[in-house]
């Protein structure tokens, strides 16, 4: 028997589900689908990697009714990457559900082929913010009658400066519906936006944190001030990470650390809240193509990065918080490869990073200088 049957997921679905190969859920996936699918609204913090697409898809997925041709769902997401990546996972999920209709609008695609997509009244619209309420104000977007309202990633859409444009779009849609918020971290803002967007939801955790350490090797070097560029680029130059993620914590410091990069003959570029979705598509594009070998990225610019191959996470500057790390070394060491993860830090930096080590019930290995990590 499939994992997913006694989570109530209909036998469509269970087969589009063995075709995709999938039949053990997610820990976000068992806490999730069952309170979905009975109709609840639910804060899921569930960073990108942990199947929470799955999750809420799958509940939306068997929601719809492919009788009437209207829009009943609509999920919101950050970026245009990821609304690509939703509507195709929608899409498999709904292999076996003939006349299901998903449409994906969002920045930098043609306005009139989005027109056309929109008259075919699509059950489900996956859409960025900025994107729909410009069909919104056109009349091209029919919401009067979702029922079931996603928001993804709702804390890096927080972040990029969304909560206006959330704000009318939620006062858009009715009232009587169902409401789904997963986000990689629960701040006060997200709770705050729960309690004017929900009703008595239920919260569920994933355990991303125990699985996406357990699949990267973690190390840390304590660097005196003013060395963490030589560190770094003697991990660089060793030649044993072809594709390398360096988080910093500031947008200047993406590119300003980029640019020295390439001065010393490595070829890097930089990710982060500054560019524009079409140069941060750009930057991903030639990524994936091998073009460079070196990203630079801030956390917020970084949510989007779904890149299966990346040999190495270098935390160039300790990330705020251990929800921030998990993420971080999460880009490392996906679809069941293993993974390695450096994290720099001054003196005065230890014991943030030896907590988050014990909040995580990791081991973060100390190497005496990066020379021992080397051998």
């Amino acid at each position: 028997m499939n994992a997913f049957e006694p989570l109530g997921v209909s036998a469509p679905i269970l087969r589009s589900l063995a075709d995709m190969r999938f039949d053990t859920p997610t820990p976000i996936q068992l806490q999730a689908i069952k309170p979905l699918l009975r109709g609840r609204d639910i804060i899921a913090k569930a960073p990108t990697g942990t199947g929470k697409t799955g999750a809420f898809g799958i509940p939306l997925l068997q929601k719809i009714d492919r009788d009437k041709r209207v829009t009943q769902a609509l999920v919101l997401c950050p970026t245009r990457e990821l609304a690509m990546q939703i509507t195709d996972m929608l899409k498999a999920l709904a292999g076996h559900l003939p006349g299901m209709r998903i449409a994906a609008i969002y920045g930098g695609q043609n306005i009139e082929k989005q027109f056309a997509l929109l008259r075919k009244a699509p059950h489900v619209i996956v859409a960025t913010p900025g994107r729909l309420l410009d069909h919104m104000a056109r009349k091209t977007a029919r919401l009067a009658l979702i029922n079931i309202l996603v928001l993804d990633e709702a804390d890096r859409m927080l972040d990029m400066g969304f909560r206006p444009d959330l704000n009318k779009i939620v006062a858009g849609v009715p009232d009587a519906r169902q409401t789904m918020l997963f986000s990689a971290t629960v701040s006060k803002e997200i709770l705050s936006i729960a309690g004017a967007y929900m009703t008595n939801p239920v919260t569920v955790k994933t355990g991303r944190e125990s699985a996406a350490v357990d699949t990267v090797t973690q190390f840390y070097t304590e660097v005196p001030q003013g060395k963490k560029r030589p560190a770094l680029l003697r991990i660089l130059k060793s030649g044993r990470y072809p594709l390398t993620l360096v988080f910093v914590n500031t947008k200047r410091m993406a590119d300003r650390l980029s640019g020295q990069l390439a001065s010393r003959g490595i070829r890097a570029d930089s990710l982060h809240g500054n560019l524009s979705q079409n140069q941060r598509d750009r930057v991903m594009k030639r990524y994936r193509a091998g073009e460079f070998d070196v990203l630079v990225a801030t956390d917020v610019a970084a949510r989007g990065i779904d890149v299966h191959n990346i040999d190495a996470v270098i935390n160039y500057d300790i990330p705020n918080d251990h929800d921030s790390y998990v993420h971080r070394i999460g880009r490392t060491g996906r679809a069941s490869q293993t993974g390695v993860a450096y994290t720099f830090v001054y003196n005065d930096e230890l014991d943030k990073l030896l907590a988050m080590e014990k909040n995580l019930r990791t081991t973060i290995t100390r190497a005496e200088g990066i020379a021992a990590t080397l051998e």
